[in-house]
């Protein structure tokens, strides 16, 4: 995993990660829910998550039955510039 460079930029140019990274911004929030707000299928959010998440700019937490999904403070810093 790498945090800073390549990596983080290659991640950051979908147009939905960074439609999740600011949904994201200051909550913790369930994938149905980062998918109801962005009007995609959760299945294409979850493909994203997974990319935000290799990346390290999200953290996931599971739950019992569901886990829900948090900027780390690289992915706070980052959602700033947009």
């Amino acid at each position: 995993m790498m945090i800073e460079g390549i990596k983080v930029e290659k991640v950051l140019r979908h147009r939905t990660r960074r439609m999740i990274l600011q949904t994201l911004n200051g909550q913790r929030t369930f994938l149905r829910d980062i998918a109801r707000a962005l009007d995609i299928p959760p299945s294409t959010a979850a493909y994203h998550l997974k990319r935000l998440l290799s990346a390290g700019l999200v953290e996931q937490r599971r739950g019992v039955y569901h886990s829900f999904y948090y900027l780390t403070e690289t992915g706070e810093r980052v959602a700033q510039d947009f």
